[in-house]
C-alpha cells in the first residue's frame, strides 16, 4: 500500500479521537505508511491536550482560529498533506479505519475517486437511524443525482489522488459535502464505492441541523451553475418570467382598485408593465445572470429594457386591446402570456450574451 495522508476535520470531537487514532495506529502497525492531519476549529474541548499527550509523531494538529466549517477544514488539510494518496474521514467513529487499504487499492487500480459507501452490496448502516434522518439522506442523494451516479454521494469518507485533487477547478464548498464538490470540480469520471459499515457516533453531538440542510441546497445550486451553466441560467429566467405574469396581473388589479376611472387605462397598464419589468430585472440579475460582469446596474437595467422592448410592447398592446372586453387583470394575463412566450428564448440569449456578459 502506498503512503497515505489522512485528513480529519474536527469540532468538539475530543471524545471520539482516541478510538479513531487507535484504529489508524493499527493500520500503521500492519506496516502501512500513514500520517494524520487533524484540522480542528478551535474546539477548546481538550483536543490539543489529547494530541500532545499521545505524542505520536505521525499525527499533526492544525488549530484554526479565524476560520470555521468542515469543507474548508478539509481543504486546509489537503493543502497541508504530503503524500500522493489522500483520505478524508470523520472523527466521530462512523467511518471504519479498516476500509482505508481497500480505498487505496481502488485508487491504485485506476479510480480517480473512491468513497466509503453504505448503500452498495456489502455496505450497511447501524440500527438507530430515525425515519427523518433516513428520508433526509435519501432526498439529499436524489438531489445529487444530476452530478454523479454513485449510490452514496453524501459519504464523507473519501479517497483521492493528489494529482486529481490538484486539478480541481473553482473550489467553492459550503456545508459538509466536500466529497460531492470534489467529484464535480475535479471532473472525476471513474468513482469507485467501497462498502463500509456506517456506525452511529458514540461521543459528541451530530452536526446535522436546518442550517446544514440549507447550506446543502445552496451547494447544489452552486454545483449546477458550475456543471450546467446554460441550463442553470435559462430555467431561473423562465421561472422569473412566469412570476412576472403573476406580478403583472396583481399590479393591474391593485391599480384598478386604487385608481379606478381616475387614471386612464393605458397609463395603468404602462405603470404595471414598467414595475413588472423592474421585478424581472432584479430577480434575473440575481438568479439567472449571477455570473454577470462588473457593468453597473444602471447600464444593465437600460440594456435589459432595450432587449425586452418588443415583448413588452406586445404585452402592453394586447392587454390594452382586451381591457374593454374583459376585466383588466385577466387581460394582463393574456397579454403577458403572449409577450413572454414570444420573447422568452430571444430575451434570454441576448441578455446573457450582451447585457449580462461575463468578464
Amino acid at each position: 500500500m502506498r503512503p497515505i495522508s489522512v485528513i480529519v476535520p474536527t469540532y468538539r470531537e475530543a471524545g471520539s479521537l482516541p478510538g479513531l487514532l487507535d484504529g489508524l495506529a493499527s493500520i500503521r502497525a500492519d506496516g502501512h505508511d500513514l500520517d494524520v492531519i487533524i484540522v480542528d476549529d478551535n474546539s477548546k474541548d481538550g483536543t490539543v491536550e489529547l494530541v500532545a499527550d499521545r505524542g505520536e509523531p505521525w499525527v499533526r494538529l492544525i488549530t484554526r482560529i479565524s476560520e470555521r466549517g468542515l469543507s474548508s477544514a478539509v481543504i486546509r488539510g489537503l493543502e497541508e498533506s504530503r503524500h500522493d494518496v489522500l483520505v478524508v474521514m470523520d472523527a466521530d467513529g462512523s467511518h471504519p479505519t479498516s476500509s482505508i487499504p481497500d480505498m487505496e487499492q481502488a485508487l491504485a487500480a485506476g479510480a480517480d475517486f473512491t468513497l466509503g459507501s453504505r448503500y452498495i452490496t456489502g455496505g450497511s448502516t447501524e440500527d438507530g437511524w430515525g425515519v427523518l434522518r433516513w428520508i433526509n439522506s435519501k432526498v439529499a442523494t436524489l438531489m445529487a443525482r444530476p452530478f454523479t451516479k454513485v449510490l452514496d454521494p453524501m459519504s464523507g469518507f473519501i479517497g483521492i489522488e493528489r494529482a486529481t485533487w490538484q486539478r480541481a477547478a473553482e473550489l467553492d464548498p459550503i456545508g459538509y459535502k466536500i466529497g460531492l464538490e470534489l467529484i464535480v470540480k475535479c471532473r472525476c469520471t471513474n468513482v469507485v464505492e467501497v462498502p463500509i459499515h456506517f456506525s452511529t457516533r458514540r461521543h459528541g453531538e451530530s452536526k446535522l441541523s436546518l442550517k446544514v440542510q440549507w447550506q446543502y441546497l445552496v451547494h447544489i445550486v452552486r454545483l449546477a451553475r458550475f456543471k450546467y451553466p446554460r441550463l442553470s441560467s435559462f430555467i431561473p429566467f423562465a421561472c422569473v418570467g412566469a412570476s412576472g405574469m403573476i406580478v403583472y396581473a396583481g399590479l393591474l388589479a391593485l391599480l384598478d382598485v386604487m385608481a379606478g376611472t381616475m387614471v386612464d387605462t393605458w397609463i395603468r397598464i404602462l405603470v404595471a408593465v414598467l414595475l413588472t419589468m423592474t421585478w424581472n430585472f432584479l430577480w434575473d440579475r440575481r438568479l439567472a445572470f449571477w455570473d454577470a460582469g462588473s457593468r453597473s446596474i444602471a447600464r444593465q437595467y437600460a440594456g435589459f429594457v432595450v432587449v425586452c422592448s418588443i415583448p413588452v410592447l406586445v404585452t402592453f398592446f394586447v392587454t390594452w386591446y382586451y381591457s374593454d372586453k374583459i376585466v383588466l387583470p385577466l387581460a394582463g394575463v393574456i397579454g403577458s402570456a403572449i409577450g413572454s412566450t414570444l420573447g422568452l428564448f430571444f430575451n434570454w440569449v441576448v441578455n446573457r450574451l450582451v447585457v449580462f456578459k461575463r468578464d
